[in-house]
């Protein structure tokens, strides 16, 4: 009887030393999925996945543009097929009735002439919708032209200010404008992701539990460590005094004292503070979805290579297979 339980155990044993040397290969040396498609579960520091958030901020802030734009087209196109029937029946003019002064269109049949109007809906979304992307473009030029104007002279007035002092102010000026500077850039990176937060450089760990559902009853949900709107009021005066374009002496003080009052803006602003939360915990959950995906598409990649190498194994090496790979296991 030991004899048997013996021959059936080694290679139990070897084949459970081959799979996981097999799994250990693949985990070492082989590129599992993409490194690019799995992102941080539980990084919320402020300089990660600025890229990420400003992507699905972006693109949420398309969306409810793209609505609205479509709504208003809606609206436009509802009241042109309410004037249609008044244009097209001809209450008349002198010496004519209604359906000589339509000509052919009097005679269209009635599914030619809804098609004619689809496609006039089609032109007109596109002409629209080309308009208003070329008017937002040439805002943004502006905008960026005239910040470009700002800091140009700003920096100006810096250098005729530096000639008037003598060595040792001049020195303490440019080590205070190279301060100002990293604290104008943090902002002005911070705003250009849209985290309003890292503007004010507040660190949001505010955590939403719940809601939970009992007997048709709901309790919550619960918020821990939301900042108090008398904080950030604080924390935007004193930044405030620093970004000051009076005090500031970068070139983009004034740029980035803007993005500070829009950003403090909404964050006082019970409202609007509790819009740009639901779309964080949004990005959030979209961001955790995408990285588990990945997860999962990485296991079941590494399991399938793991399968694939051992079949692989099998055929090449034969019935030394087994104890070539056990050999292998105890070496490494």
């Amino acid at each position: 009887m030991r004899s048997r339980r013996g021959r059936f155990l080694l290679p139990l044993v070897c084949v459970i030393l081959q799979l996981a040397v097999i799994i250990i290969f693949n985990g070492l040396f082989s590129p599992i999925g993409d490194s690019n498609s799995i992102y941080c579960l539980a990084d919320d520091s402020l300089e990660d996945d600025d890229d990420f958030l400003a992507e699905i901020l972006a693109e949420q802030a398309r969306e409810d543009e793209e609505l609205s734009r479509i709504e208003a087209e809606a609206r436009e196109f509802d009241a042109m097929r309410a004037r249609q029937p008044s244009a097209g029946g001809g209450g008349g003019m002198p010496g004519g009735g209604g359906t000589k002064m339509g000509g052919p269109r009097g005679n269209m049949p009635k599914g030619a002439r809804g098609a004619s109007f689809s496609k006039l809906e089609e032109d007109l979304k596109k002409k629209e919708a080309e308009s208003a992307s070329k008017k937002t473009t040439q805002d943004e030029e502006e905008a960026a032209k005239d910040a470009e104007r700002m800091r140009l002279k700003r920096e100006a007035a810096f250098e005729a200010e530096l000639e008037k002092m003598n060595e040792e102010q001049r020195k303490k000026a440019q080590r205070q404008k190279s301060i100002d500077a990293k604290v104008v850039k943090r902002i002005l990176k911070a705003h250009k992701s849209g985290k309003h937060y890292a503007v004010l450089g507040i660190r949001n760990l505010e955590v939403q539990i719940g809601p939970f559902y009992v007997f048709n009853l709901s309790i919550g949900p619960f918020v821990l460590f939301r900042v108090k709107t008398k904080a950030i009021k604080r924390v935007y005066r004193n930044l405030a005094r620093t970004v000051h374009p009076d005090k500031n002496k970068d070139g983009r003080a004034e740029e980035a004292f803007h993005a500070l009052e829009t950003s403090a803006a909404i964050l006082t602003d019970e409202n609007k503070r509790s819009d740009y939360d639901k779309r964080i915990i949004s990005a959030r959950r979209r961001r955790n979805k995408y990285a588990m995906e990945g997860v999962v598409g990485a296991s079941q990649v590494a399991w399938k290579r793991s399968v694939s190498t051992l079949r692989l194994a099998k055929r090449v090496l034969g019935p030394f297979s087994t104890p070539i790979l056990v050999i292998g296991a105890l070496i490494i």
